[in-house]
């Protein structure tokens, strides 16, 4: 019966990161060219919200979902959180600007999807061959855990408290709850809090259930080297990009890019090392930020800080080769 919640809870997400742009790979940029961290912000927001909605669900119903995972030896996750980076920078967007930008109409991220399909399966063949890796369940905090994991739920209560009365305020007093719905732009706390929120409830409902780990697990049950994804987690893909287009033709902004093949050579390149990077994490930064950081892993949290590196590292050459970088300004909870 709950599973009937999740389809809308994912087109949410969709619907919601498409309206405030959020890209990893943008929010690294705003760091170099802005030195602000307003989109990196937002991301570490959602991880809050997601830790504080999954961790108050635990505690009343204990999940049954599919597990989120981890890869062993933990220096691989690290190398595949460096990797994905390296990829999404190369093909200029993450896992959700990937589908943001398909479905405003940039087919070339086609490309990027398909390669990051087959980059996924080359690890899952090296992996099965050579057998020196594996993956583990992360264990959940929350229920029969140390004492400090109430503590921090306590004050993440809290602090959710306070962000919503800071988010609701302004908005009260100068549009309606509609007009701010069907807004072309959502305010970057705002977003976070959607997508948490969703995200926490996603968790507990479908556990890892990101359509970057479900690309991974598909491609490895095709070679023998894991089980098959639950079929439903398809649906959810599928809801996840229909609440983008959905954005997209809401406030007009759905257009064919007729110069597609131009970007394929880049989009098959980064798609590619962001596959084999999102089977060793396992997962993208999706997965990192809405299932495996809000476990409480700090092997997730250094994958995802391994990610962000590998996205500067190719932006710092870039800017040496070129001597500049796309300049990304966000000024009082919103980007341009």
């Amino acid at each position: 019966m709950f599973d009937l919640l999740s389809p809308p809870l994912v087109g949410l997400i969709g619907f919601a990161s498409s309206r405030a742009s959020l890209c990893t790979v943008r929010a690294v940029a705003e760091v170099l060219t802005s030195q602000r961290a307003w989109l990196l912000t937002s991301f570490a927001k959602a991880a809050a919200w997601t830790t504080v909605v999954s961790g108050v669900v635990a505690l009343v119903s204990p999940t049954s979902a599919t597990q989120v995972l981890e890869r062993l030896p933990h220096g691989l996750g690290l190398v595949g959180g460096f990797l994905f980076g390296v990829g999404a920078a190369i093909n200029g967007g993450c896992s959700l600007s990937t589908l943001q930008r398909l479905a405003d109409g940039d087919l070339s991220m086609l490309g990027t999807l398909t390669a990051y399909i087959l980059g996924a399966l080359a690890f899952n063949a090296l992996s099965r061959g050579l057998g020196f890796t594996t993956l583990q369940a992360l264990p959940t905090r929350w229920q029969g855990g140390p004492p400090w994991g109430s503590a921090l739920l306590c004050l993440l209560l809290l602090w959710a408290s306070w962000e919503v009365i800071r988010l609701w305020r302004p908005a009260a007093a100068t549009v309606r709850f509609h007009q701010r719905l069907v807004s072309p732009a959502y305010r970057l706390s705002s977003t976070a809090a959607l997508l948490g929120i969703a995200g926490g409830l996603l968790y507990q409902l479908q556990g890892s259930w990101t359509y970057t780990n479900y690309l991974r697990a598909v491609t490895a049950s095709w070679l023998g080297a894991g089980a098959a994804p639950l079929a439903f987690h398809r649906l959810l893909l599928v809801a996840l990009l229909g609440g983008m287009l959905f954005s997209s033709l809401q406030r007009g902004s759905f257009a064919l890019n007729r110069q597609w093949h131009l970007h394929l050579p880049r989009r098959l390149a980064g798609g590619f090392l962001m596959g084999i990077g999102g089977a060793l994490v396992p997962g993208g930064n999706d997965t990192l930020i809405l299932s495996a950081i809000p476990t409480l892993s700090l092997w997730a949290l250094f994958n995802y800080l391994s990610l962000l590196s590998g996205i500067a590292a190719v932006m710092l050459v870039t800017r040496a080769m070129s001597g500049h970088l796309p300049q990304v300004e966000c000024v009082q909870d919103e980007c341009h």
